[in-house]
């Protein structure tokens, strides 16, 4: 027996082996899928689809596992698999018949399948044919291992014992299940736990009724049971072909209960429940369907709202559907409405706030209206011919819009002003409403002074500016008090009322806040002034005293600044930081002092307290306060900053050092602006009694007039008035004796004597005298003893009269006191300016006698430093003397600066020996400073004389006039403006005015003119901006056009009018004034206005050498005068020699 034959049986066995062990696997398979699908059928009931589409898929596995059988069969011949060929056939005998070699068997194969290639074949087959018979005693089948095959057997039994326990167990679901698969074509329902019917079955309502629909289960209880509501007819509107679907739970009784929404169509209906786990073969349970009948309600198809505004408010109508939640409008407004409903009505009807207001109704239309009155709600009710309701009217909210009250906002005036002389307030107002206004009253009274105890006088007038059909508007208005004939201490309370055009409620009223116009005395006025002026002058002392201070801490810094070494203290730095923060301050308050001055003037301009000479110096007082600062000393305070910051001492040495000049510089300048301001205060009071104590008797004289009225033209009633105005007056009496007095001390300082004179009238039994005869006149006219009244009167009025002559005189001696000492003042400074004159003349004779290589020409340019250094000192005197009067004019400046510099020239031609240039100069010098002189008396002279009056009465006559003629022209415009008119009567009106404006502008040339021809340029400006006015006035009228602005121009035509009546009345005073003579009796003949005689020279020279040396200048001052005298001695001497020697 060969080897390989052995090999093929065991291959036969080995394969058996291995189909076996397929077969069983199919086996297993097979009985897994089977009972699987009859447990899943139990559960899950598959339909017959599925049971097609299993059984076919079971075939094609079956049919797949024969043919990979056969497959396998057909590889294994053809040796495909590796576990089947001989090698390891080979092996698997090795191993189990020569397991000490197991590769004998292997080698014993290829031996056998070589051995006709080998030589020595004999001794192959011995050695095969030995492992053959070795091989033949054992069975192929036992070399196989069965191991596998037993494993797989027992697991196929064990699977198949189980399956038939298992369905033993469910032996009639199996059953079932099997007999389903059995008759897979058909199909089998699901068995359900439990059964749903609705009790409620077929059900009828209203539409929109409540209604509810109970369910019962039976059998099983499921947790919870839905409810779906199905429309039965068909519908185009999403809402109406919307399914409901409601979900219950189970109520105590067992049952569902299911509230239903408002319905308003047939609806079908059922119960439902889903399985939950999708285990369960039933997927829902459904009851029988049953239908809710619903009965139409009638309702709103469409519904229209239009709100119709009343009248006064001009609102449009406003249409609303019935989709808004609430209809709102002001007061009054009217509500027309407009439905459709689904159904014929019987009826239609509003229920506003419990009360009932029926439609009329037609058919399926409805139509009404009703009135906003107050807020609330209303309903729309709808009832069809069968006495059915349309279901919960929609309950439509009513808000009423308010109407506000006016709101009234004064910009001008203030809240409390004083009037000025035009009593004329000016009103800038801003007015606004909702819907409109009504009119614009001004209500106002009249208060009079508590002493006079008599009650207050009210009244009130439309203003007519108003736009009666706008919301907002800005009124600019003046109100003319002068009407009203007040008096001063009088006070006007006023306040605004503005009225809308509310007709359904009633106007609504809103009324300003208080506004008081006062009307001063000239006490109250000129009080303020002081006071005004007092805190003025506190200010500067203040300043003064901060200024000393600070220079004081400067001059110590220096000292700190002069020890330092390297670099200043930390300490010394803020310490100068601190002193360049209060210096700026210090700066500040004294720009404030300047502020405060312009207040003043801008206060006594209004009321025009201050006469125009008087006036002019004020203003005059206030730029020189504008020009105390000097122009570097904000740039030297940052360059000491900046010093600080570099920490360079010698800068910032020199920066404090800088800083201490300029501080000591403003000292000495607000000392000399304090004393001008005294001195004008001290002008200014006799000014304010002097104008106090002439309209006291203006006012004395009118009523003097009026009582001598009372009997001759019958005016009883008057007496009472005039007993009040007496009364006011000698208020005004006592007032100004006790002032008087205090003036006294006032102008002391300037005049003893004019101080003891007031004083002395201060207590003059004069005033004691009239104030008794007033209190006599006035309880005269109290008991209408009206003869007495006048005998009384007419002594008040004679006290009077002495009283203001007395006065008058007194202050006429002031002024002349006043005078004389500034003119004496004025022509020491002029002589002195003469005398430098003559010796800048003699000067240039002198240097125009010698030769170009003379040796006298450094003497003369010596002399020329001696005169310029009398120039400069004489230059500070006249300096120092224009802060106490405005007397030296920039001119006077002018002309001392063109002599100085051409010295200054002239000393630099002699030093270069140009004697033609320095002569010239010279010359220029000289003809300077006798212009100097020149201006100087021209100053004294017009200080001592107010000029002639000649012509100035006829101008100021010719000026009253035309101010009479502007002012009735004034009136005609307020009668236009104010007054309701036709267009005709307005055009008529507007050619009146335009005429008589051009009759003023040629009376106004005329003027001007004649003003020209007599050299008087005085109001020359005044006059030509009145005339610029006229001609825009003009302009206007001629176009028919007569706006505010033209009548604004018109009221500053006639306020420069009046200021020129007083400008040129105050021009044409005529006053004599005592004429200022020099006690000297020296003298003046040549033309240089020094003696002729050279022993007087000399010896007004010493004198004023003396004078120089005793005045307390400087040392350095009084050097300069020694030296100055010796040269005017060496001069002497040298003409002297001069004419010797011719």
């Amino acid at each position: 027996m060969k080897i390989s034959h052995y090999i093929k049986s065991l291959k036969v066995e080995k394969v058996k082996t291995d189909l076996l062990r397929i077969l069983f696997l199919f086996i297993i398979s097979f009985v897994v899928i089977i009972v699987s699908l009859l447990l899943l059928e139990t559960i899950f009931y598959f339909p017959p689809k599925v049971k097609k589409l299993t059984i076919l898929s079971i075939s094609v596995l079956v049919f797949l596992k024969i043919i990979f059988v056969i497959a396998f069969l057909l590889l294994v011949d053809k040796e495909y698999f590796d576990k089947y060929s001989g090698w390891s056939l080979a092996r698997i005998i090795g191993k189990s018949i020569f397991p000490d070699n197991k590769d004998t068997a292997l080698n014993a194969l290829q031996i056998e399948n070589a051995k006709n290639k080998n030589q020595s074949s004999e001794l192959a087959d011995n050695f095969t044919q030995s492992i053959a018979k070795k091989i033949e005693r054992h069975n192929p089948k036992k070399l196989i291992d069965k191991k596998p095959l037993i494993n797989i057997k027992m697991a196929t039994s064990t699977i198949m014992l189980l399956s038939i326990i298992l369905l033993s167990v469910f032996s009639k679901q199996s059953s079932n299940a099997f007999y389903r698969w059995k008759h897979y074509d058909q199909k089998f329902h699901a068995p359900k736990p439990f059964k749903l019917h609705s009790l409620t079955k077929n059900h009828h309502i209203l539409g929109g009724e409540e209604s509810s629909i109970t369910i019962m289960s039976e059998g099983a209880n499921p947790d919870t049971v839905n409810l779906i509501l199905s429309p039965t007819q068909e519908s185009t509107s999403k809402r109406d072909s919307m399914k409901i679907v409601l979900k219950s739970s189970m109520d105590m009784n067992g049952y569902y209960q299911f509230k239903l929404p408002a319905l308003f169509q047939d609806y079908e209906y059922n119960a439902f429940v889903n399985a939950n786990h999708f285990y369960e073969a039933w997927k829902i349970v459904v009851s029988t369907p049953d239908t809710i009948f619903v009965t139409d309600r009638p309702k709103l198809e469409e519904f229209e709202m239009v709100i119709i505004p009343p009248s006064y408010s001009r609102l449009p109508s406003e249409k609303l559907d019935g989709s808004i939640a609430a209809v709102q409008g002001l007061k009054g407004s009217k509500v027309k409405i407009n439905l459709m409903s689904n159904r014929k009505l019987k009826s239609s009807f509003i229920k506003q706030n419990d009360s009932i207001q029926y439609l009329n109704t037609m058919g399926y239309k409805g139509s009404g209206s009703f009135k906003i009155k107050a807020d609330g709600e209303f309903s729309i009710h709808l009832v069809d011919p069968r006495g059915i309701t349309n279901r919960d009217p929609i309950p439509y909210k009513i808000n009423v819009i308010t109407d506000h009250y006016p709101i009234i906002k004064i910009t001008d005036p203030a809240p409390v002003i004083t009037l000025g002389n035009n009593q004329i307030i000016g009103f800038d107002i801003d007015i606004e409403d909702d819907y409109g206004f009504n009119n614009l009253q001004l209500a106002y009274e009249i208060i009079r002074p508590k002493y006079l105890n008599v009650e207050p006088y009210i009244s009130m007038f439309i203003i007519p500016d108003i736009i009666k059909d706008t919301s907002h508007q800005n009124i600019k208005t003046p109100w003319n008090l002068s009407e009203l004939m007040l008096m001063p201490d009088d006070e006007v309370h006023y306040h605004l009322e503005l009225t809308d055009n509310d007709i359904i409620s009633g106007p609504k009223k809103t009324i300003s806040n208080k506004l008081i116009a006062k009307v001063p005395s000239l006490a109250d006025l000129y009080e303020e002034i002081e006071n005004k002026e007092e805190n003025i002058e506190e200010k500067i002392s203040e300043s003064i005293n901060e200024l000393v201070n600070l220079k004081s801490q400067i001059e110590d810094m220096e000292l700190n600044v002069l020890k330092a070494e390297g670099e200043l203290k930390w300490e010394d730095q803020q310490k100068i930081k601190e002193l360049v923060e209060n210096a700026k301050e210090e700066l500040n308050k004294i720009k404030d002092i300047s502020n405060a001055m312009e207040t003043l003037l801008e206060e006594s301009e209004k009321h025009n307290l201050f006469l125009p000479d008087l006036a002019e110096k004020f203003k005059e007082l206030s730029n020189l306060i504008n020009e105390i600062l000097p122009e570097n000393i904000m740039g030297d305070l940052n360059e000491l900053q900046n010093s600080l910051e570099d920490m360079n001492l010698e800068s910032l040495q020199k920066s404090l050092e800088q800083m201490a000049n300029n501080l000591e510089e403003i000292e000495s300048e607000l000392d000399r602006y304090i004393d001008i301001f005294k001195r004008l205060k001290a002008e200014q009071k006799l000014d304010e009694l002097k104008n106090r104590m002439e309209k006291l008797v203006q006012q004395k004289d009118k009523l003097d007039d009026d009582i001598n009225k009372i009997e001759n033209e019958g005016k009883m009633n008057d007496g009472q008035r005039i007993a009040q105005e007496e009364q006011r007056l000698l208020e005004e009496l006592t007032q100004l004796n006790k002032e008087i007095e205090q003036a006294s001390e006032l102008i002391e300082p300037f005049s003893q004597n004019s101080a003891a004179e007031l004083s002395e009238l201060a207590s003059n039994e004069e005033f004691k005298n009239t104030r008794n005869d007033i209190k006599t006149t006035i309880s005269n006219l109290q008991k209408s003893k009206n003869n007495k009244a006048k005998s009384s009167s007419k002594d008040a009025l004679n006290g009077l009269y002495n009283l203001q002559n007395s006065f008058s005189i007194i202050k006429n001696q002031f002024q002349n006191e006043t005078v004389s000492e500034m003119a004496a003042k004025l022509e020491k400074v002029m002589r002195d300016f003469l005398f430098i004159s003559n010796q800048q003349e003699r000067l240039k004779e002198m240097t125009s006698s010698l030769s170009r290589n003379s040796s006298q020409l450094k003497i003369m340019a010596y002399n020329q430093q001696l005169v310029q250094d009398q120039l400069r000192q004489t230059t500070k005197l006249m300096i120092e003397l224009s802060k106490e009067t405005f007397s030296v004019t920039p001119e006077i400046g002018k002309a001392v600066g063109a002599a100085n510099n051409s010295i200054e020239q002239s000393k630099s031609d002699l030093t270069n020996r140009d004697i033609q240039n320095a002569v010239k100069n010279q010359n220029i010098a000289m003809e300077a400073l006798n212009t100097t002189a020149i201006k100087l008396y021209q100053s004294i002279q017009q200080m001592q004389s107010s000029g002639s009056a000649s012509g100035f009465e006829q101008f100021l006559k010719m000026m009253q006039q035309m101010a009479g003629q502007q002012q009735g022209l004034n009136q005609k415009g307020m009668n236009l403006n104010f007054g309701k008119m036709s267009e005709a009567a307005k055009q008529q009106l507007l050619q009146s005015m335009l005429q008589g404006q051009k009759n003023i502008q040629q009376s106004l040339q005329k003027l001007m003119k004649e003003m020209q021809q007599s050299s008087n340029k005085h109001g020359q400006g005044d006059l030509k901006g009145i005339s610029q006015d006229i001609k825009d006035v003009i302009s206007d009228l001629s176009k028919s056009n007569y706006t505010r602005n033209t009548k604004n121009k018109q009221r500053r035509i006639l306020s420069r009018m009046l200021d020129s009546q007083t400008s040129l009345s105050q021009r044409g005073y005529k006053e004599e004034r005592k004429s200022y003579s020099s006690n000297e009796s020296t003298i003046y003949s040549s033309s240089s206005g020094l003696p002729e005689d050279l022993g007087q020279r000399q010896s007004l020279a010493l004198d004023a050498l003396n004078r120089s040396l005793n005045s307390g200048y400087s040392k350095e001052y009084q050097t300069m005068i020694k030296r100055y005298f010796n040269a005017m001695t060496q001069m002497k001497n040298t003409e002297q020699k001069n004419e010797n020697t011719n």
